[in-house]
């Protein structure tokens, strides 16, 4: 009984720290990009790395799933996130500060709750301390997109 005690705590533990602001995965020089002016896909798309943010969604990978018919762990999965409408995905137990939200997954927005998923929505459940390089974050954004997208 203690071991499995343990056990849970190591993984919480993990989940933990994974889920929090880390350092880049290298140590190249990027170009900040204020969030204004990435505003819309192509423009993310022009900007972010996608190795480099695959690199970074290692993070997140532990409760969300990206391809289509994956199913949702920890986290929802996030199959087509960009242009979706937060909180609404089948079979997925949101909180209800996120369901009840008027959200879309704009470029922007997911800029915003990666940076600060506590300060643009109070209440919701996601175990993330925020993003806080701009590299980082357009990095992540553009792998989302190249993964999450229906081509």
């Amino acid at each position: 009984m203690i071991r499995s005690k343990n056990l849970s705590l190591l993984i919480v533990s993990f989940l933990l720290i994974s889920c929090s602001d880390q350092q880049s995965p290298d140590n190249e020089k990027v170009e900040s990009v204020p969030p204004s002016s990435i505003a819309n896909l192509e423009t993310i798309m022009t900007v972010g790395d996608i190795q480099r943010g695959s690199k970074l969604y290692i993070q997140c990978r532990a409760c969300h799933s990206l391809k289509e018919n994956e199913p949702h762990k920890i986290g929802p999965n996030l199959f087509k996130l960009i242009g979706s409408k937060a909180g609404i995905r089948d079979g997925y137990n949101y909180s209800d500060a996120l369901s009840g939200s008027e959200i879309v997954w704009t470029v922007e927005n997911l800029d915003l709750w990666l940076e600060k998923p506590y300060e643009i929505l109070p209440g919701n459940k996601m175990v993330f301390s925020g993003m806080r390089k701009q590299e980082d974050r357009n990095d992540l954004i553009a792998f989302l997109y190249d993964q999450t997208s229906e081509k």
